[in-house]
């Protein structure tokens, strides 16, 4: 969660203590809800390692009963099917009746093999984001899965190799290492997983080494990165329709005032744009001097935005003018 986003949330929660309004704790209480991702795909492309190695990560995925999710993952695997255009068109045109696009990431998994499409191929043909991904060596790395009973049998292994030319033989050949751990391995890893980790264990390596290269090959933090990009701006998103509902109250139904106060506070215009700011991060300059800011932000403003980037956009003017109506153009 973004400081800005904190900060919003923990101040509207200290505005509806102290006012007792539960309206008011119900908004600040849907601020602070997870950012619920939806695994989906194809049968056979191997969707629940993906899901299982997101959670693992600290991802937050939508399950039954839930709230519908934030963002979805469309995985693919080898090639890009009919279907699987079908469904990225589908679920990247998806628009709620304020006008948001609900994030979409495509992900090629088991992209530690050969003979898969390219990852360009994949964006092209969803015109939606892709990212590689091998959720076999992320689950290894993040789920303990690549425990120290395996990691034994693959120093053993680089003492002394099983023959790689097939899962049958490796795991069936004659060898001092029992046939169930190396069956176990190969479930684990894959071939290709346990030739890339035997090089390691003959230099001498670690099992914490070896963790840290497979989830290093498996892109998964690469997935995460932009998940964690797309919780920033769903975070701000909410921040956005709190304000709108908190606006509605205020009319007619805020005698003291409360609310106006807290929405054009100072303290509050600053914790939007922070939002806002984690929600744009590619394009955010830090150290920008104040009106330069508001000249870049407002002219982006003009452009053919979407709805989270145009209210992204009117959050950092709207911050950036304050910043320099408060420090005189001196920032």
């Amino acid at each position: 969660m973004t400081q800005g986003h904190r900060l919003f949330a923990d101040e509207l929660t200290r505005l509806a203590v102290e006012s007792r309004d539960p309206r008011l704790a119900t908004i600040a209480a849907g601020i602070t809800e997870p950012v619920r991702v939806a695994v989906c795909g194809r049968r056979g492309v191997g969707r629940r390692s993906v899901a299982a190695a997101l959670a693992a990560a600290g991802v937050h995925l939508a399950g039954r009963g839930d709230p519908p999710a934030d963002a979805t993952v469309y995985v693919v695997a080898e090639a890009v099917k009919p279907e699987d255009t079908a469904a990225l068109t589908r679920l990247a045109g998806w628009q709620s009746s304020a006008g948001y696009r609900r994030p979409v990431l495509a992900v090629l998994n088991k992209s530690d093999l050969s003979g898969h499409c390219e990852i360009a191929d994949l964006a092209a043909a969803g015109r939606v984001p892709a990212r590689p991904m091998s959720a076999l060596f992320a689950l290894a790395a993040l789920d303990g899965r690549l425990d120290s009973e395996l990691w034994g049998a693959l120093r053993q292994l680089a003492a002394g190799p099983a023959d790689p030319s097939c899962a049958e033989r490796f795991a069936g050949g004659p060898h001092r290492v029992p046939r169930q751990v190396r069956e176990r391995l190969c479930a684990v890893l894959d071939l290709s997983g346990v030739q890339r980790t035997l090089e390691l264990a003959r230099r001498g390596g670690d099992l914490a080494q070896a963790r840290a290269q497979l989830r290093r090959l498996s892109g998964v933090d690469g997935v995460l990165a932009h998940l964690t990009a797309v919780a920033a701006g769903v975070r701000h998103r909410r921040i956005s329709e709190a304000v709108a509902r908190l606006a509605a109250l205020a009319v007619g139904e805020d005698p003291a005032g409360r609310l106006d106060e807290f929405l054009i506070s100072d303290a509050m215009v600053a914790a939007r744009m922070a939002a806002a700011a984690a929600a744009v991060q590619r394009q955010w300059v830090p150290d920008e001097p104040a009106l330069q800011r508001v000249r870049r932000w407002q002219a982006r403003r003009c452009a053919p935005l979407g709805a989270v980037q145009r209210g992204c956009a009117a959050d950092i003017v709207r911050g950036s003018l304050r910043d320099f109506a408060a420090t005189r153009g001196r920032s």
